[in-house]
């Protein structure tokens, strides 16, 4: 039993390790065969010797050679500037056989399925090559002898722009077969790049107004700054009044100032104002650069009012400080009480 189990074993590793050989292998074929025929399709020349050449020359200019010149003159003959998707089949197979790993149960019906949708996309590519383009270098037109037969024969019938928009819809169809992609995921896709595009773009115009705004802002602030100390350095720095004294001696205070030497005081007078002690001399709470520098945090203030005053005198108190100001032409003193 064990035997059996064994020699099962290896069969199924012998056949998995021959698939994946002969898969190997069809790969490498299908590449060299896509690259020799995308040169000998690059390198085309109309005086090499073909199929539809006549005349006596010998010389081969297709990198391929007498066997490369023929075959690219056929297929050009037969289908135009589209015989290049034949390369580009070549490989998208080249492709699918190194991304899959062993071969699918109805795999088959998938094949013959891509194949069809892969030569409508060819015919119709062929009919639009020749309604659209010019043939250049090539003897036939821009489609070949397919193109011709398919994008003449409905522009006969349904006119340029019927025939343009058949065979447009018979392309995506084909592709729709040939690649298995859905044109509707594409359509949102391309809807969900587009609108991430518009708003990057929103979000960089924001960012560069935000950035050209703050470049006037910034401008226009050393422009004040620069004003401002030009006025500064032209305007007269505040006149600083003393401060006004606490208190002031009273008439009775200046009286007794004379002293009698011989009248004993009497019993019924009040005692002499000599007994109580004089109030200590005032200290200036502000210095003069700091009362200068309120003077200026005052027409500071003021301006963010846009109400343009000078302080041309401060007078410092023991509780408020007074400032003078003298408000500039067309500024009314109601402004500025106002904002009291």
């Amino acid at each position: 039993m064990s035997d059996t189990q064994a020699q099962a074993r290896s069969s199924v590793r012998f056949t998995s390790a021959v698939a994946r050989g002969l898969r190997e292998s069809a790969m490498i074929a299908i590449g060299v065969v896509a690259l020799v025929l995308f040169a000998a399709l690059a390198t085309y020349s109309p005086d090499d010797p073909g199929f539809s050449f006549t005349g006596s020359s010998t010389v081969v200019h297709n990198r391929i050679g007498p066997v490369g010149a023929w075959l690219a003159d056929v297929l050009f003959f037969l289908l135009g500037r589209p015989a290049f998707l034949l390369p580009v089949a070549l490989a998208a197979s080249c492709w699918a056989l190194l991304r899959r790993g062993r071969s699918e149960p109805g795999s088959h019906m998938n094949t013959t399925v891509r194949i069809g949708g892969f030569l409508l996309v060819l015919i119709a590519s062929c009919g639009l090559t020749t309604l659209h383009w010019q043939p250049g270098l090539l003897r036939q037109t821009a489609g070949g002898v397919v193109g011709s037969l398919v994008g003449k024969g409905l522009a006969a019938g349904l006119d340029f722009l019927g025939a343009t928009l058949l065979l447009i819809a018979a392309w995506m169809a084909g592709a729709s077969l040939a690649f298995g992609m859905s044109w509707f995921s594409v359509m949102d896709r391309v809807g969900t790049w587009v609108w991430d595009g518009i708003g990057w773009l929103r979000t960089r115009g924001a960012s560069a107004r935000d950035a050209a705004e703050g470049r006037e802002r910034r401008q226009a602030r050393q422009e004040a700054v620069k004003s401002e100390q030009k006025k500064a350095a032209l305007r007269a720095p505040p006149r600083i009044e003393p401060p006004a004294p606490l208190f002031e001696k009273s008439e009775r205070a200046e009286k007794e100032r004379q002293v009698p030497l011989f009248d004993p005081p009497r019993a019924n007078e009040l005692p002499p104002l000599k007994l109580l002690d004089d109030p200590p001399p005032r200290e200036a709470l502000y210095s003069a650069e700091a009362l200068e520098a309120l003077s200026r945090l005052v027409e500071m203030k003021l301006k963010d009012f846009e109400i343009d005053a000078e302080v041309v005198a401060v007078q410092p108190g023991p509780v408020v400080t007074r400032f003078e100001l003298r408000p500039a032409p067309g500024v009314k003193a109601s402004q500025i009480t106002s904002l009291a």
